[in-house]
């Protein structure tokens, strides 16, 4: 009964199904290894007999062919008049003298030796009753022809004379070697293959031709090195690719057959339709054995592969379905848990399918709860950065973001010398890079992307200052290579805890303002002498530019304007002074417009978006931006001025030079001795614009230049401009900029109000 119930218990295991299965695979395949060798070893020796049998149809419907293709067109030239008039002549020539004929017939000839696929070496014509010949050098005697250009020990002159042909038909003489004997040289010529027909119907004229057997061999031939010979009908050796190779005659080749075995040698001939010639294949017995062989060896091979395969198999399945299961008993021996059973299959599959799931569950819930804590943290980091305030549900994420740690951050900008390319993968690229540069020499570091082009790292418990520029440094090396990026970097010193990251990130961009327009990577710590900078054009280099733009004259504007970038490139200037120096000529060309009520074009240049400026790297840059923005604006005062209203042009000038005054229509119109009503009609045909707006235009376009200078107070620039009362000052230049005079000074000059 133990042992009844023990191999139950062994045969209903998995280690028992699965030997049985693959057991049972193994013996399949053997099985059909080899039924398939003994099928196969039968039908390989008749396949081999079928392809030789093929191959040799083949062949000799390929000679057929050419044979009967050179008959036909030798006989299409003795259907010629022409052809059959110029032999004629020829035949007779001695006595005509028409030699004039022998290049007509010469390239006709020729038609026919030229052809490659005719594989002709030359084509005599022979006049037997005239005792010359004609070929592709030229004439001859028929005695030279063949005792010195064509000689052959086969084929003496006496040879040539003796034969004869009947009515057209084409004759095939054995193939010999020919040899040319002239002062004294012999060369061979090669195998040549005489082929004789009759060049005209009544004459004893023949056409004898030089084909090349071996070309022939090579191209009808398809059995390689195989040899082949022919014989004709009466069983003469015709040609034969291998002298060693013993030619049978077609007397002793079994009738109703097309191949047979002789010695060590297979014969395969068949024999032609039209020529009546034996075409013989001989194929050692030696290649098919070996082809046999092949099988054997093909056959014995696949058994062994297929047995490896099966164990390899049964090894990979047996360790996948066995892996799982001892993950699953480490697990539960790892928590203590009561040994499962493993000696069903039931209760295994069972247990692995509920504990796989389980495992697959939590393992799946981690990698989500990392990948969006990881998320998670830098939103509210992001957030911290920037101050933005979290909403009542996320304030919990604050926790995540509060460290007690000194911390030092890098904030990078990344521009591209291409406007057009996409450069998110090249932020990426340089987010791995600052990782592996310094997750070594930090406790923690964190990598946010601030803006578009912005990245900003937090390190924390850092290596002293010094160290992090040396790592910088490094990387400014690296990105050497990448030539199209273009990098600002801005380190802070290492903080306390107690600095927000907002303040820290505020000094980081403003120190960012201080690149210069080197086109190079640029590492910056701390800012320059601020008492230095030119944020704004002075009041006598807006007069000189004024001058020059009311000229209308490219040339002397831009003469202006690239004498300053260049003076402000010689003093080393920022980039927030390039800027500031860019927005100064734009209020002051918006200036002279509204002066010379271009309004639309004023409006151009006030609605030109600045962003562009932090993506500039050379002083290059910043010329072409002015020549794109001036250039219509020029051209338009150019012809203003050249047709200048005068009622107009003493409106906008009194309005320009007595801004600070309480300026109205009707105070206009009594200077002028017209009525109001008439100047507004007049004003607003001219130039149009309502008078109120224009001179709206132009308070604002003063006040955005008065706003530059730090030191004056909103209350000082509205009284400059004619506003004694500071809210309606405020609520005007909202109205036509947008935002207010207090907004436009912060964000064009970095100074609150």
């Amino acid at each position: 009964m133990k042992r009844t119930s023990r191999f139950k218990l062994a045969s209903s295991s998995m280690f028992f199904k699965l030997m049985l299965s693959f057991l049972s695979v193994i013996i399949l395949l053997a099985a059909f290894n080899i039924s398939s060798y003994i099928y196969l070893s039968n039908k390989l020796y008749n396949e081999i007999v079928r392809y030789n049998e093929l191959g040799i149809k083949q062949t000799v419907e390929s000679y057929e062919n050419h044979f009967r293709m050179t008959q036909n067109m030798i006989l299409s030239l003795t259907q010629s008049d022409q052809w059959i008039s110029n032999v004629g002549i020829l035949s007779q020539v001695k006595e005509n003298r028409r030699y004039d004929i022998i290049d007509e017939v010469k390239s006709e000839l020729a038609a026919l030796y030229t052809n490659p696929f005719l594989h002709f070496d030359n084509l005599i014509l022979y006049f037997k009753e005239a005792g010359y010949v004609l070929e592709k050098e030229g004439t001859s005697s028929m005695e030279n022809m063949f005792t010195k250009y064509y000689y052959s020990e086969h084929y003496s002159p006496e040879f040539w004379s003796s034969v004869s042909t009947n009515d057209y038909l084409l004759q095939v003489f054995p193939a010999s070697v020919f040899t040319e004997k002239t002062m004294n040289v012999v060369r061979s010529l090669g195998t040549q293959l005489p082929i004789i027909i009759k060049a005209v119907p009544y004459k004893e004229v023949y056409c004898i031709i030089m084909m090349n057997p071996d070309k022939l061999y090579a191209a009808y031939a398809e059995a390689g090195n195989t040899p082949f010979y022919i014989l004709d009908q009466y069983g003469t050796l015709l040609f034969n690719s291998h002298p060693s190779t013993e030619a049978r005659s077609p007397d002793l080749f079994q009738e109703g057959k097309h191949h047979e075995q002789y010695g060590d040698h297979y014969y395969f001939y068949e024999k032609g339709a039209n020529t009546g010639f034996t075409y013989v294949r001989v194929a050692p017995t030696a290649s098919i054995a070996s082809e046999l062989v092949k099988l054997n060896i093909l056959l014995l091979t696949l058994l062994i592969t297929a047995i490896l395969i099966s164990i390899i198999t049964s090894v990979i399945f047996s360790w996948r379905l066995n892996h799982p299961l001892r993950l699953i008993i480490d697990t539960l021996e790892h928590k203590q848990a009561d040994a499962l059973p493993t000696s069903k299959i039931k209760e295994f599959a069972i247990i692995s399918e509920r504990m796989s799931s389980m495992m697959k569950t939590n393992k799946r819930i981690q990698v989500d709860l990392d990948k969006k804590n990881t998320w998670v943290r830098q939103y509210a980091y992001t957030n911290k950065v920037k101050n933005i305030p979290m909403t009542l549900n996320l304030a919990e994420l604050e926790e995540s973001v509060h460290v007690n740690k000194p911390y030092a951050a890098i904030l990078y900008e990344i521009n591209c010398k291409d406007p057009d390319m996409d450069i998110r993968q090249e932020i990426q690229l340089l987010q791995k890079l600052i990782h592996s540069l310094y997750s070594s020499s930090v406790e923690e570091l964190v990598t946010l992307q601030i803006e578009q082009n912005q990245l900003m790292s937090l390190l924390f418990n850092p290596s002293p200052q010094s160290e992090m520029i040396e790592t910088l440094h490094t990387l400014k090396q690296l990105l050497r290579a990448d030539d199209f990026l273009i990098l600002t970097i801005a380190a802070s010193p290492v903080h306390s805890q107690e600095i927000p990251f907002t303040s820290t990130y505020e000094q980081l961009s403003k120190l960012l303002k201080e690149k210069k327009l080197s086109g190079e990577t640029q590492i910056l710590t701390h800012r320059g002498d601020s008492s230095t900078r030119a944020f704004f054009i002075k009041i006598a280099q807006r007069e000189e530019l004024q001058t020059r733009l009311m000229s209308g004259k490219e040339d002397l504007v831009f003469e202006w304007i690239d004498k300053h970038l260049l003076q402000m490139m010689q003093m080393d200037a920022a980039s927030e002074d390039f800027q500031a120096f860019a927005r100064g000529v734009s209020e002051q060309a918006e200036m002279t417009l509204i002066r010379l009520n271009l309004l639309e074009h004023a409006r151009a240049i006030n609605s030109s978006s600045f962003d562009c400026f932090g993506r500039f790297y050379s002083i290059q840059q910043y010329k072409e931006w002015f020549r794109k923005q001036l250039r219509p604006a020029l051209a338009a005062i150019l012809t203003k001025t050249e047709e200048k209203d005068p009622i107009t042009s003493y409106v906008t000038d009194y309005l320009y030079n007595n801004l600070r005054e309480d300026i109205n229509l009707d105070l206009i119109a009594d200077k002028l001795k017209i009525t109001p009503g008439y100047l507004s009609s007049y004003f607003k045909e001219k130039t149009g614009t309502n008078f109120s707006d224009y001179l709206n235009d132009l308070r604002v376009s003063r006040a955005k230049e008065l706003l530059m200078n730090a030191e004056l107070r909103i209350q000082d620039v509205a009284g400059l401009i004619g506003y004694q009362n500071v809210n309606s000052f405020i609520r005007m230049f909202k109205r036509y900029s947008g935002i207010t005079p207090g907004e436009y000074r912060k964000r064009n000059t970095g100074n609150s109000i």
